[in-house]
């Protein structure tokens, strides 16, 4: 029986620990991703894929895109270039981002708002997720 999935990546080559670990790496890495741009739109009544837009765009779609490149570097764990790389953007700018993320936490509602995004997206306290390689106990 040959499945699709199987022509796209090889089975050995999935297997092999140190790639499977890595695939399992970047799809929680995804996975949290995600659910950080869709907190972020929701939050600032914009659709998700506005994140990625060429331009600036608007105000608040700038400001949310900051927001979520900060999210992807300090609360995820993402390099500044991956996450240049992932918005297609210069790495200093989103060194910017997160400077201006940074300062407007001095404001207590955004604090609030950006501390209750980082507690849903959290990847820090995942006890119900078993270690890589380890079971459910």
């Amino acid at each position: 029986m040959n499945s699709c999935w199987r022509t796209i990546i090889p089975h050995a080559a999935i297997c092999r620990p140190g790639n499977l670990i890595r695939l399992l790496a970047d799809n929680r890495t995804a996975a949290h991703l995600h659910l950080a741009e869709g907190y972020v739109a929701r939050a600032y009544c914009i659709r998700p894929e506005d994140l990625y837009q060429k331009t600036r765009g608007r105000a608040h779609v700038a400001e949310a895109r900051h927001l979520v490149m900060y999210l992807s570097h300090v609360e995820i764990g993402m390099r500044l270039i991956e996450v240049a790389r992932r918005y297609n953007r210069d790495r200093s700018t989103v060194a910017y981002a997160c400077r201006r993320i940074e300062d407007g936490r001095d404001d207590p509602s955004f604090d609030m708002m950006v501390c209750q995004i980082e507690q849903l997206i959290s990847m820090r306290d995942e006890s119900s997720v078993p270690a890589i390689g380890g079971a459910i106990q």
